[in-house]
């Protein structure tokens, strides 16, 4: 295949319903692999609270690497094909890996689909949100990115609200059952132009205040630190639920709380902008983020635990819309800009299991919360400075 030219006719923007409907079956899998796979290591698989974060530890840390290289890797396969090609590739690499825990019963068949989905879908989203946002601005790329948090949010909540019939003793289905649904995501891959579209400098430039590049940068302070939280929290969560003594038919049902309500506040931040541009808005979401955390782990029944992922939905929810808004606008649309985007979030499910396992071996809740708070405190610092520099820059004009 010839090298693609530079400006090809068909680089408008991606009709977004169909980047929603690539995005809501492809999160199907993100939220069986990153927030449903603690449930099935525990009951299809028997693994204890430190195998399991040990899991969590390698999907991040491949998952980072993957989206570091997005870029390179979306530029490399240029020579040979199309961005909207290199999705069918990926797409089926992760049906087939999918298809490994039902075909074969070792505990081998789990870490190589962990393994392998990681890799895929670090490719697959950079890619998809710059479909999303390419040729967009303002306005209109505020408007894209909330339908695609709906959307994306909503879908990844779906398999914990559908596995408590089969949580006990056909867990790896609900792995084996994403190879079908990654079929069907391929899809509206035929309405997608053949790469995203071209993105206006000049427009992207109206668009962005002199604060954005600084909001930008405190935004990807807190964004690791929002999945620090949710990498240290979902791997023990099974295990949370034991120690209250939750029904097991409430584990997954329940952890879908703080996703549903993170939802919402991105709901809400779609319909409503005056965050935008505002620094209070990455103040009260990481405020809420942290203390919702601390209310979950340490959380003596199901009431407080409740409490607790709704506080912290909120939080998760703001923190990502912000990041990823500001990611874009600045980045340009760009697939690298989504690559940092993405490996921000691979660092965060890197180094939340590291935390929980060294508050594990510290004793369990109270350790891990205060490992954890006080990885988010010295990361605070560093999103604080960003905020300084604004004031700096005001008081000059």
């Amino acid at each position: 295949m010839a090298v693609p030219p530079s400006q090809p006719a068909d680089r408008d923007s991606t009709p977004l319903w169909s980047v929603l409907s690539v995005t809501f079956f492809a999160s199907l899998g993100t939220g069986v692999f990153w927030n449903a796979i603690s449930f099935i290591a525990k009951h299809a698989y028997g693994f204890e609270q430190e195998r399991t974060l040990v899991l969590y530890l390698v999907m991040g840390a491949t998952y980072t690497v993957g989206a570091a290289m997005a870029g390179r890797i979306t530029r490399a396969c240029a020579r040979w094909m199309w961005p909207r090609t290199l999705l069918v590739v990926v797409i089926l690499v992760q049906v087939a890996l999918c298809l490994l825990p039902v075909l074969a019963s070792g505990e081998w068949a789990l870490w190589c689909a962990v393994f392998g989905v990681s890799f895929a879908s670090s490719i697959i989203w950079p890619v998809t949100e710059s479909y999303l946002t390419a040729g967009r601005h303002g306005k209109a790329m505020r408007s894209s990115i909330g339908y695609f948090n709906l959307t994306w949010m909503f879908a990844v909540a779906v398999p914990l609200l559908l596995m408590p019939p089969i949580i006990e003793h056909h867990a790896q289905w609900a792995v084996g059952a994403q190879a079908f649904v990654n079929l069907v995501a391929l899809l509206p891959l035929r309405w997608f132009a053949r790469a995203p579209g071209h993105h206006d400098e000049a427009q992207a430039e109206a668009n962005v205040t002199p604060e954005y590049a600084l909001l930008l940068r405190s935004a990807r302070v807190l964004l690791p630190l929002s999945y620090v939280l949710n990498a240290a929290l979902s791997p023990i969560l099974p295990y949370r639920f034991e120690a209250i003594g939750a029904d097991i038919m409430l584990e997954t049902p329940v952890t879908a709380t703080w996703m549903l309500v993170r939802l919402v506040a991105c709901a809400v931040m779609w319909r409503v902008g005056f965050w935008h541009g505002r620094w209070g808005t990455l103040l009260l979401a990481a405020a809420a983020m942290t203390g919702g955390f601390g209310l979950v782990v340490l959380a003596e029944n199901l009431a407080i635990m409740l409490a607790g992922f709704a506080i912290f939905g909120i939080g998760m929810g703001g923190v990502y819309y912000a990041a990823l808004y500001y990611a874009m606008a600045v980045g340009r649309a760009e697939v690298d800009a989504g690559g940092t985007h993405e490996a921000l979030i691979g660092f965060g499910y890197t180094v939340g299991p590291i935390a929980g396992l060294a508050g594990t071996a510290l004793g369990g809740g109270a350790a891990i919360v205060g490992i954890v708070w006080g990885l988010v405190g010295v990361g605070a610092l560093g999103a604080a400075r960003p905020y300084l520099a604004a004031r700096r820059l005001r008081r000059r004009a």
